[in-house]
């Protein structure tokens, strides 16, 4: 049978990363949903969800269906209850991540990546909601049942958005199957990233529902699951290669984040070249995937005779395409890429040569490597921001390092600020300098931050300063007049 360079793509994708990480429609409002549903385990029909979450200039409060409206809630006794309605929709638009996201995908999609929520069909597949899901039940403590709880609360905002119709509303069971780990090995062995998110969620839960200003604030406690949610996947997809292969660096993927202010100095540099080595790190784990889907569809039985007989054939590749001289185009394309292709076995060249291709623009492929590239400015982790955008460096939003360092301070302990740091680097790969580990960590994955013409030491003098201003900003740290800067959740 032919390969279809598309169907591969997502079979590589799922044996190396769980799910099919190959879709446009993977944004953080989309792993929100999924993720909120799967804790609940069951899911409300989304028809009037996104009538009522349509921009409020776009469908004015007063114009929504009677029906919504009998089954809102308001938290407060106002005379213009259509006012409080338009704050809430712009509120739980806003605390998604406000990428205008939120589009109502056609009952029968393709179930790739977080679109299958929209599929209430049990045959629906494996998602990204359904990993997440899996972290949040192998998480310690009672992280499940505070969501739970959260969202039962009707008298919130967070439920407006995911339990718009909590009045007798009609519901459905958990549209997908349970989630199994990747063929390519288990993503909760020890040592994998996955295990210090299951951590970093149990310490988020402490902290939600958590009184603060003389009440809960229920869009903020989503908001820090949500963009937790969204940094384990940027990371999870980053951190995979490392953990299938064989003889990688025992560290994280590094992750540094840019806190200079601008875009041409020694950071700035090193942060842009993290981004390209998750981008690598990511295309060279969907290689793997590609690799395995081969050798399960009997290619590596092929000789390069075989092979080159069938490109000559126009039999190897299934190719959606209507005009012959762009057949012909792509298959001499695909024979130049197999004939050049340095490796000595032919099996492995045919695995080369596939996974160049399905990452080379002229075969119209959305890879693993657009996702995690396209999902981490969307979420807020990558700037700057837009899909015209170029040199994305780490630069997370507020929100986004609110969530990490939530993860990672346990309620009412007190710590300097370098062992903060130094906890962000060894369970998730984030830098931001201050400890001595730093540099050996960036080396060990040829990552290089140059001299400084104005600065000893920029990854410290400059970088760490501003990500200790950036903290301090939150409300999370305070400098004190011997130069120590403490971070704790009760400051």
């Amino acid at each position: 049978m032919p390969l279809k360079l598309n169907d591969v793509n997502g079979d590589a994708s799922k044996l190396a990363f769980g799910f099919k990480a190959t879709s446009r429609s993977l944004k953080p409002v989309h792993l929100a949903q999924v993720l909120f549903s799967y804790s609940l385990e069951y899911v409300y029909s989304p028809d009037l969800l996104f009538e009522f979450v349509e921009k409020p200039n776009k469908k004015p409060s007063e114009e929504l269906d009677e029906e919504i409206l009998q089954r809102i809630e308001f938290t407060h006794q106002v005379d213009d209850k259509n006012q409080e309605l338009d704050e809430i929709r712009r509120t739980t638009r806003k605390v998604l991540a406000n990428d205008n996201a939120l589009y109502a995908s056609q009952r029968g999609s393709a179930p790739t990546s977080t679109s299958d929520w929209f599929v209430t069909s049990p045959m629906a597949g494996a998602s990204v909601g359904q990993f997440h899901n899996e972290i949040i039940e192998r998480s310690d403590g009672d992280l499940r049942e505070r969501l739970i709880d959260q969202l039962q609360d009707h008298q919130d905002s967070v439920s407006v958005l995911f339990r718009p119709l909590l009045h007798e509303a009609e519901r459905s069971e958990k549209p997908a199957k349970p989630w199994t780990e990747p063929e390519l090995g288990d993503a909760f062995e020890d040592g994998c990233i996955a295990q210090d998110f299951v951590e970093g969620y149990s310490t988020l839960g402490q902290h939600l529902k958590t009184v603060n200003g003389g009440g809960i604030n229920y869009p903020r406690d989503l908001r820090r699951v949500i963009k937790f949610s969204s940094v384990a996947f940027y990371l999870y997809m980053a951190n995979r290669h490392n953990e299938i292969r064989s003889g990688g660096p025992s560290s994280r993927v590094p992750i540094v984040l840019n806190y200079t202010g601008d875009r041409n100095n020694p950071v700035s540099a090193a942060s842009l070249s993290c981004t390209e080595t998750v981008q690598s790190e990511v295309q060279m784990a969907s290689r793997l995937g590609v690799k395995e889907a081969l050798k399960q569809s009997g290619y590596e039985s092929l000789d390069e005779d075989e092979i080159l007989t069938r490109i000559d054939n126009r039999e190897l590749l299934d190719l959606d395409r209507k005009s012959d001289s762009k057949i012909k185009k792509d298959y001499e394309t695909f024979e130049n890429m197999f004939v050049a292709d340095p490796a000595e076995s032919p099996f492995e060249r045919l695995v080369n040569t596939v996974t160049d291709a399905i990452h080379h623009g002229r075969y119209k492929t959305y890879t693993p490597t657009d996702t995690v590239n396209t999902f981490g400015w969307r979420a807020g982790i990558l700037k700057p921001r837009g899909n015209r955008a170029n040199e994305r460096r780490l630069q997370p939003d507020p929100e986004v390092l609110e969530a990490i360092l939530l993860s990672v301070i346990e309620p009412g302990e007190k710590y300097p600020l370098w062992q903060v740091c130094e906890l962000l680097r060894e369970r998730y790969g984030i830098i931001v300098g201050g400890t001595e580990e730093d540099r050996p960590h960036l080396e060990e994955w040829d990552i290089a931050i140059g001299a400084s013409t104005t600065e000893r030491d920029p990854l410290s003098n400059r970088n760490y300063e501003q990500f200790k201003d950036a903290v301090i900003s939150l409300g999370y740290g305070q400098e004190f007049a011997d130069g120590v800067t403490i971070i704790s959740t009760d400051i």
